[in-house]
């Protein structure tokens, strides 16, 4: 069954909040933006809201949809993760900076650890960072979410 999911690029002058994901977590050790499941009976805007005060302690508004992607996991025929894209420049709260997420640091857009980050996100972030649009995406990686095999995007 696909899991749907968000992730919001929370940009501040040239920077991005980002979050070093906590080791035991799906994705651990790697940079990504906040976000996480959609719950049952929630718009992706209303989840990526709530998912991004419950990791970071902001509540972010304004914000711009992207789009989605869909993300396979070695078998072709099931999507694994869909997950909305989305960005702001508009929040307010105090960041905490260390949760059960993770670590929370603004990173210049141009200092992007993308080494460091999922192998999909270098194809993708910047266009998003630029705040174009992503039509549609697709990324299939091998079994237990290794290295990609192949991939299309279609930005606008």
């Amino acid at each position: 069954m696909t899991k749907i999911g968000t992730i919001c690029y929370i940009k501040k002058d040239d920077e991005v909040l980002l979050q070093k994901k906590s080791k035991e977590l799906f994705g651990g050790d790697k940079y990504n933006a906040p976000g996480g499941k959609i719950q049952e009976g929630e718009t992706p805007e209303v989840a990526v809201i709530r998912e991004v005060k419950e990791e970071t302690g902001l509540s972010v508004s304004n914000l711009v949809y992207h789009g989605f992607i869909d993300f396979y996991d070695g078998d072709e025929s099931q999507i694994a993760w869909q997950v909305h894209v989305f960005s702001t420049e508009e929040f307010e709260g105090e960041l905490e900076v260390k949760t059960r997420e993770g670590v929370h640091e603004w990173i210049h857009k141009n200092q992007m650890p993308y080494d460091r980050m999922w192998e999909d996100d270098k194809y993708f972030v910047p266009q998003v960072l630029e705040g174009k649009l992503i039509v549609e995406g697709n990324f299939y990686f091998e079994k237990g979410f290794g290295p990609i095999y192949k991939h299309s995007i279609t930005i606008k």
